[in-house]
């Protein structure tokens, strides 16, 4: 508990999941269910795109009759993570 490294985990999960969102925000039906307020994002995508992207990614689905999934990031996700992430999103989506 001495010194700031959890706070500077913390900062830095936030801002990849802050990344995360912006970086998802304009492709064509993805839709934000929750506010992104910490390090995890909560959306929900077209039909069939999260498991298109789960062979290469690991991530939870909220509620999946809703197509609601939740993704987390962590004081190890790196920019190149999120980027390769979203690309991923991206493509899926068309």
């Amino acid at each position: 508990y001495e010194g700031d490294l959890w706070h500077r985990n913390a900062v830095h999960s936030n801002a990849m999941a802050s990344r995360l969102r912006a970086a998802v925000a304009d492709i064509p039906g993805v839709e934000f269910s929750q506010p992104t307020q910490a390090n995890g994002v909560f959306a929900r995508l077209p039909e069939g795109v999260a498991d298109a992207v789960r062979s290469e990614f690991f991530f939870y689905d909220w509620d999946a009759a809703a197509r609601e999934v939740r993704w987390m990031c962590s004081f190890d996700t790196t920019e190149a993570d999120v980027d390769a992430f979203a690309a991923l999103i991206r493509a899926a989506a068309g």
